[in-house]
């Protein structure tokens, strides 16, 4: 969840109910619950709270399709986080 301020500035609320500074330019994917698989050392917010069964396709918020694979992965390490689904979240055109 998110609120702006008269001034602007975003501010997310985190899991604690203690607002967090967000910074539009600067993801911070630990604040958004639910999926966020990694796609290519990129991690995306899923639409979904929970991860798909496997074997489906499902849509990022940035619009890009992921598949869950079918068996079990070493977990992909994460390099950035996509600026796309965190404008997405944030509510942000």
């Amino acid at each position: 969840m998110w609120t702006q301020h008269a001034d602007g500035g975003l501010v997310t609320i985190g899991p604690d109910g203690w607002p967090i500074e967000a910074d539009l330019d600067t993801p911070d994917f630990d604040t958004v619950p639910g999926w966020r698989p990694v796609a290519e050392g990129v991690r995306h917010i899923g639409g979904t709270h929970d991860e798909p069964p496997a074997g489906v396709t499902a849509e990022m918020l940035c619009g890009r399709l992921v598949t869950v694979p079918r068996r079990l992965r070493r977990r992909e390490p994460v390099l950035f986080d996509c600026s796309a689904c965190w404008h997405v979240w944030l509510g942000v055109d």
